[in-house]
This record gives C-alpha cells, structure tokens and sequence, in this order.
C-alpha cells in the first residue's frame, strides 16, 4: 500500500441532489416542545459486550442495545424519537434505535472504502444525517449525507476541507455545520496509528449544508499544528468552545482549549499544574444549558475543567478518575461519565466568602456495571 498525500479536497464534487432535499420551516422545528432530558452514551463490559445506551437524568437506565463493537458518539434526531451511535474509529457501522425501547429502526454502514470517525448530526430539520468519513485511500476527509427521512439511505457527500473529521455539529442559523479536522491520518491497514504527525494541519471548518461549500477555515498558529482539533461545542450565539489533544513532546504544555467567536481563536490559559494535570489530552466538550460554561474533560489525568465562554476564564475543576463523557445537566450544571462505570452530576456554585472562581459540587448518580466511553448526548423525545 501506499500512503496517501494530502489531497485536494476541493476538487472533490458534491454528490446526491441536496438541493432537492429542502430544509422545513423554523415553526414546524419549534412546534416540539423539549421534554425531560434523557443521555445516550456507549458502554461496555468486562466480557467484551458493546452497547449504546439511553438513561435519565437520574442515572435510570431506559434503553439499551447491543453494538456489534466499541461504540463512540452519538445523536438525537431533534424531530423523531430516534438515536444514533456510530463505531469508534475505524470502525464501519453506525446503529439507529428507539430511544424507549430500543427497537433497532437502521444499520449503517460506511460505504466501500470509506469509515466513520465517530461521529454525526442530524440537520434541525431530522431529515438528514451528516457523518464524518474517511476516505482512507486518498487520505480525504468526507461529509456524508443520510436520508433519515426515508430509511437512512446514502443520498450524497461533500468534502469536511482537511482530513481526519472527527466531531461535527450544527450552527444555530440550521444550515451551517462545524467540523473539527483533526489534522492526522490513519489507515485501517495500520489500525490506531498516526501517519503524518510531523505535518498535521489540523482546522476547525464551517460548511454550508446546503450545497457542501466552504464557509470559513479556523487555523491555529503554525507552531501549534501538533494540536489536533476534535471535539466541540456550539452555543446560541454560534459561539464554538473546542477541546484538542497535542501530538507533541510530553513535555509539552500549549494550551489545549480555545473559543472560536467568528474571529481569531482564543486560546485559554490555565495554570500550570491544571495543564500538567490534563496530560495534552482533552477526550469530549459540551456546553451547560445557557451556553454560558464549557465543560472539557480530560480522561488521562482524571479531570474535568470548566471555562467561561464569555471572556475564556478557568471557573474550576473536579477531580474525577476516567472521567471522559460530558454533558449539559441545566444551567452551569453537567453530568460526568467514567471509563470506571460511575456518573455524577457536577454544578458550579458561588461560595460565601470565596474571591476565586466557582467551585463546583457533586451528587453521585447510581453506578450501572461496565466502562463508559468517551461521549455524553443530551437530547430528549
């Protein structure tokens, strides 16, 4: 085999008919009221059984499915009372389920040549599904487009503008999706391992749904091309908070978080101690409820870490061992998954009396058997 060059993207044309897919009314998205939450996540067990898995807010379980391997991410359809969660890297599947029930609805798979990093979203309009690919030939990084709508089929693609798209998200206008390129190549051939570290080009892209353009390409400085860029959150204000992992020296300490606000990126300080503690990984990102507090989690050093979005600030940390899965729990309030089956829900508090940032507390959620993996989807039905 051999390696791919970096390719030209852009010659890449778009495929299926998007623009005989159109978009619903704003009114029809409002018409679904919000209901209690519920989170999906993949979970797996010490006798190599994969699964995804819907519970409440209480930690309750609701649904769970079997997986044909380790899970990774996942989606809410913002319209139908249907998930899905895709394989971890490199896998090929991708399972639709009914989140009560867990009545299987589809199965995916990456087309020939092709696997799904991870990750997807729905369009607002649940219609279609957008997952991350790997043309893992040509080294292209691939937008894929799913009909939801009727019956999960392949109806066409569009380039993600890098190479190694990981997490994807939706921007408030609807039309808009962020992608975080990664910036490394694999190849299933060499399972895990990374081929191109010394020249990584990591970008946080925005693309236009609609017809698959180029919207707008975020770059870190050159001497930070070692960050690569994987997962994100989106706030109301199309405000993005991104969590990356350094492929540098482990000895090391760039800055491992930025916000993007529609200009140059922000990269966050934090203390040395705090950086060390988050060992040049960051493994998920999600935002509280008022878009207000990004929630990072950095696995490797047992850590969780919380920023202002309005001004980049560290507010605090909590200690967690494994801690990977993040997401909203209410305003300034998230909930935690651990790789060592334990949730809980951390809210940042004022204290009386205290001058520094908002500390947070917990309440423990009760402990289901297996191992969490790395993600955390709010959503509801």
């Amino acid at each position: 085999m051999s390696l791919p060059t970096i390719p030209n993207v852009n010659r890449r044309r778009v495929l299926g008919g998007l623009a005989a897919l159109p978009f619903m009314d704003a009114s029809h998205v409002l018409a679904k009221a919000p209901e209690s939450p519920l989170y999906l996540s993949a979970l797996s067990d010490d006798d190599e059984g994969h699964f995804g898995v819907i519970f409440e807010e209480t930690g309750e379980m609701r649904a769970r499915i079997e997986l044909p391997a380790r899970g990774h991410g996942g989606a809410f359809s913002p319209m139908a009372a249907e998930v899905v969660i895709f394989a971890r890297r490199p896998g090929t599947f991708a399972v639709v389920f009914e989140p009560r029930s867990g009545r299987i609805i589809a199965s995916l798979a990456s087309p020939e040549g092709r696997h799904f990093f991870g990750h997807g979203i729905y369009s607002r309009d649940g219609r279609l599904l957008y997952t991350t690919e790997n043309d893992y030939e040509t080294g292209d990084g691939i937008i894929g487009i799913w009909d939801a709508a009727h019956g999960y089929r392949r109806v066409g693609e569009f380039p993600s503008y890098g190479i190694d798209p990981h997490d994807i998200r939706l921007m408030p206008d609807g039309h808009t999706l962020a992608i975080a390129n990664g910036g490394i190549l694999t190849h299933p051939d060499y399972g895990r391992r990374k081929l191109n570290i010394p020249e990584m080009s990591p970008s946080l892209v925005l693309a236009d749904a609609r017809d698959g353009k180029l919207v707008r390409e975020v770059k870190l400085p050159a001497e930070l091309h070692k960050l690569s860029i994987r997962h994100m959150a989106v706030n109301k204000a199309g405000q993005i908070g991104v969590a990356m992992q350094y492929e540098g020296q482990e000895t090391d300490l760039p800055p491992l978080v930025f916000i993007w606000r529609g200009g140059e990126p922000q990269l966050l300080d934090a203390p040395e101690p705090i950086l060390r503690q988050m060992t040049n990984y960051c493994g998920s990102a999600a935002l509280d409820a008022a878009g207000e507090v990004l929630g990072i989690t950095s696995p490797r050093g047992g850590l969780a870490s919380f920023w202002a979005m309005a001004d980049g600030r560290l507010l605090g940390t909590a200690a967690m061992v494994d801690t990977c899965g993040i997401a909203s729990a209410g305003r300034h309030s998230f909930i935690l998954s651990s790789g060592d089956g334990s949730r809980r829900i951390e809210k940042l508090v004022k204290r009386a009396g205290h001058s520094g940032p908002e500390l947070p507390e917990h309440v423990q959620l009760p402990r289901l058997e297996g191992h969490w993996d790395n993600h955390l989807v709010r959503g509801s039905i």
